[in-house]
């Protein structure tokens, strides 16, 4: 008896997991992927502290939510390291650098100011 219920608690997990995968195929497929539903502006100025790491957590939490993110990088003239991070995060499609007057969003705007934070702050 308790064989039987095993086999099927996992019977119900496979076939979840494969409707989910083919959910998302079908999505890719056709084209008719979700549009990101918040769009992070971080504004940054000698943030080179932290902005990987700001950038890593709100990936995290966009993979555990399921809801995909946009996330626009803006410099203000910053004389550390930040321009050099935010060209290697312009690499990934999920993140886009701006000038200060060119950042455009669409959706829910949530701004995150990383200009004031020294390096004992944290996100």
């Amino acid at each position: 008896m308790e064989e039987l219920v095993v086999w099927l608690l996992a019977a119900f997990g496979c076939s979840s997991l494969l409707v989910m995968i083919a959910e998302r195929w079908i999505q890719q497929m056709t084209g008719i992927a979700e549009l990101p539903s918040v769009h992070y502006r971080l504004l940054l100025r000698d943030s080179e502290q932290v902005l990987e790491q700001v950038v890593r957590k709100l990936l995290f939490r966009s993979y555990w939510s399921g809801k995909p993110i946009r996330i626009t990088l803006i410099d203000e003239g910053s004389v550390d390291d930040t321009p050099h991070i935010s060209t290697v995060l312009n690499r990934y499609p999920h993140c886009q650098l701006f000038d200060w007057q060119d950042a455009v969003g669409s959706g829910t705007i949530v701004t995150i100011d990383l200009r004031s934070m020294n390096h004992k702050e944290r996100f």
